[in-house]
């Protein structure tokens, strides 16, 4: 890759979000670097020296979107909060991720490409869902500790709480036959996981 100056890594920026909107529109496979360049107005020279390859843009695309999508999540403290409106918190900032038009036509080019890409298949995996468990499971780990819920793995009860919200409105969005959800059918969603967990953790 060229030396990296303020030029270079605005050039080498507006690369990637045209190729991030160019492959969340029409897939990795409908996607070429001749249209990338034709919408950059670069040179094939040039996207092969910052990244190699269609394949390597492809990643950096991904870290792209994945750091796009993963802030909401890493700016989450919620330690000292009481159980309801800890899992209240995190169940809406995390149904705004994976639920978004986005991260939906991201998800689907990722589960296609995730054997020819698992670099990018696991940055994805890391950037939503992962970051989503880990800051649940400190915040039961934390709970635990302070008596406010039963003893208990914080990392299955976050995976169970969060996929439990996830799994039929993904499914449906990812097949391409349902909207994201209205608010009414969200907050009655979160509602009835939240009422299971805190009756299911109460402590004794």
């Amino acid at each position: 890759m060229e030396s990296s100056t303020p030029r270079q890594a605005a050039k080498r920026q507006n690369i990637i979000d045209v190729a991030t909107e160019m492959f969340l529109t029409n897939g990795y496979s409908g996607v070429s670097v001749d249209g990338i360049v034709t919408n950059t107005g670069g040179s094939k020279r040039t996207i092969y020296s910052y990244f190699g390859d269609k394949e390597g843009l492809f990643s950096a695309t991904i870290e792209h979107l994945c750091a796009e999508h993963v802030s909401p999540l890493m700016h989450m403290d919620l330690k000292q909060e009481p159980l309801h409106k800890a899992l209240s918190v995190i169940a809406n900032v995390f149904l705004d991720v994976v639920l978004s038009p986005r991260t939906i036509a991201l998800h689907r080019i990722i589960v296609a490409e995730a054997l020819r890409a698992p670099e990018a298949a696991k940055s994805f995996f890391d950037a939503a869902p992962a970051t989503a468990y880990k800051c649940l499971a400190e915040y039961f780990t934390w709970a635990e500790e302070n008596g406010l819920i039963r003893p208990g793995d914080a990392n299955a009860r976050a995976k169970i709480f969060l996929d439990a919200l996830t799994g039929d409105l993904q499914l449906r969005c990812l097949l391409g036959f349902a909207k994201p959800p209205s608010k009414l059918e969200r907050d009655h969603l979160i509602a009835e996981a939240i009422s299971v967990f805190v009756i299911g953790l109460s402590p004794v």
